[in-house]
């Protein structure tokens, strides 16, 4: 393999299928798997001084842990460079699923796959193995046959990106506190920590509370990635559509992702065809989708959003179009930021309409789409907008105090409470395209219910498209409308629900 190796870094984006591209990527090479790690940050040059470089701490990494009988794919070679790209090789892993299926906890046989992972993890940390990167997409596992076992099924894992291990004593409080980064709602954790005191000798209450207490203290500084929730009220998405099977997919796909699952996810559907069923029909499966349609007669968004809402059982509800793309952390965000007497008002971003049509389901679900590089090498110029992509929690609070756009309903990113949707009578059904979902914000804060901003860092993707159903007289009837709700001070319409 040396002639090959010794090409690899020329070589490898013409290689290959790309399995994972975010800081780092990894490509799939005739049975090999092949992982270019990122030139590092000039802020962390320092200590690569001394440290060694990524890939090959990788690669020992991995011939330490096949020497504890600790499953991770077989390394084969490094390219190391302190400076700028490495490279680590590893025969590809026949296991075909990671952690991230416990993102709603919905998994056929959990319950033994989760006892036979915590001992698993268990082995690891007796053996005096600490993976300070134990997340999701880094634990591999899958089902074998195994006659001995009543369901006939065993499971098998295996660690990756392994380049960052700690070998010693690990106690029972820090492999528990190792759990902090899964994902998962709290019968996981309660079945994990039993099974995890059981194998190390532990109380299991003491397990799981110094799991949840690790847990609760990691997310809160890393809301971005993954939400942990009591639950206290539930969620409810809004989709507004008409005819665009295509861009409504793409919606789906984002909200298959997301790190807090709605309850149910409502298709306000103004008149669509068939397509738009079958699509609906097609993922009612995988999500808690709800079609609501009304026949076509022209542009009547008011009139079905009013619709949906009355189909709805979520106590707080979250807006959006079909040509709108959710960052994974989009119904967590809106979630966190809930208050009471508020609405939560998002931004967008406009995408070009030739990328607006070539976004993937791989391009969306792992989150490439919403990192500023990946847009700029895909044609999207550089503006500030971008910057509503950004993910720093302090940069994102302290931009959003200082934007001087208002926090206004702006009917593709906002949320409420039903409740206060309800006492306002929904939408005016007299109003078709132009300000009818500002007229219905003015409601709001005439009551007194106020906007929070949160124009960055809770962005969703604008796919282009044309408007042909906008015209002067809709918009100058719509004005008149809202207008006469300001000054009477209007905080419900007789045209509504």
């Amino acid at each position: 393999m040396r002639g090959w190796l010794e090409k690899l870094p020329k070589t490898f984006t013409q290689q290959g299928e790309i399995i994972y591209e975010e800081r780092n990527q990894i490509r799939l090479m005739d049975g090999f798997c092949v992982k270019r790690f990122c030139p590092t940050k000039w802020w962390n040059k320092l200590p690569y001084l001394v440290r060694k470089p990524k890939a090959r701490r990788a690669y020992e990494n991995a011939l330490r842990l096949l020497e504890l009988n600790i499953p991770t794919p077989e390394p084969v070679a490094f390219i190391p460079s302190r400076w700028d790209e490495s490279y680590l090789v590893t025969v590809a892993s026949p296991l075909q699923h990671t952690f991230y299926d416990f993102r709603d906890g919905n998994i056929a046989g959990k319950e033994g796959l989760i006892r036979d992972f915590a001992r698993f993890s268990a082995l690891l940390h007796e053996s005096g193995v600490l993976h300070l990167d134990y997340s999701p997409g880094n634990i591999l596992y899958d089902h074998i046959p195994d006659s001995h076992n009543a369901n006939g099924l065993t499971s098998r894992f295996q660690l990756v990106d392994i380049n960052r291990l700690r070998f010693g004593k690990v106690s029972p409080k820090a492999g528990c506190r190792n759990f902090c980064r899964l994902w998962g709602k709290r019968d996981f954790f309660e079945i994990l920590c039993a099974e995890y005191a059981k194998a190390r000798h532990i109380n299991p209450e003491q397990a799981l509370r110094w799991t949840l207490a690790a847990r609760k203290r990691f997310w809160a500084h890393h809301p971005h990635e993954h939400f942990v929730t009591d639950d206290t009220f539930s969620v409810g998405v809004i989709i507004s559509t008409y005819n665009n099977p295509e861009y409504l997919e793409k919606v789906l796909w984002g909200l298959q992702v997301q790190t807090h699952q709605p309850k149910e996810i409502i298709i306000a559907d103004d008149g669509s065809d068939n397509r738009t069923k079958a699509l609906i029909d097609q993922y009612s499966a995988i999500l808690p989708l709800k079609h609501v349609w009304h026949e076509d007669d022209g542009f009547r968004k008011t009139t079905i959003l009013n619709a949906a809402v009355q189909a709805t059982t979520a106590d707080y509800l979250i807006f959006m179009d079909h040509d709108l793309i959710p960052r994974r952390d989009f119904v967590s965000q809106h979630y966190r930021h809930a208050r009471r007497n508020y609405f939560v008002s998002g931004g967008a971003i406009l995408l070009p309409e030739a990328l607006s049509h070539a976004l993937t389901k791989q391009d969306i679900q792992s989150g490439n789409a919403f990192s500023i590089s990946w847009l700029r090498r895909h044609g999207v110029r550089w503006n500030w907008k971008l910057s509503k992509l950004w993910r720093n929690s302090f940069l994102c609070a302290l931009l959003n105090a200082l934007t001087p756009a208002n926090a206004s309903w702006n009917g593709g990113n906002v949320s409420t409470w039903r409740e206060y949707i309800l006492q306002a009578h929904g939408f005016d059904s007299r109003m078709r395209y132009g300000a009818e979902d500002r007229e219905f914000g003015q409601r709001l804060e005439n009551a007194g219910i106020h906007g929070i901003q949160l124009r960055y860092g809770t962005p969703l993707l604008h796919l282009y498209h044309k408007r042909p159903y906008r015209n002067e007289t809709d918009w100058q009837n719509n004005l008149r409308i809202w207008r006469h709700t300001k000054s009477a001070r209007l905080t419900a319409t007789d045209f509504g629900i």
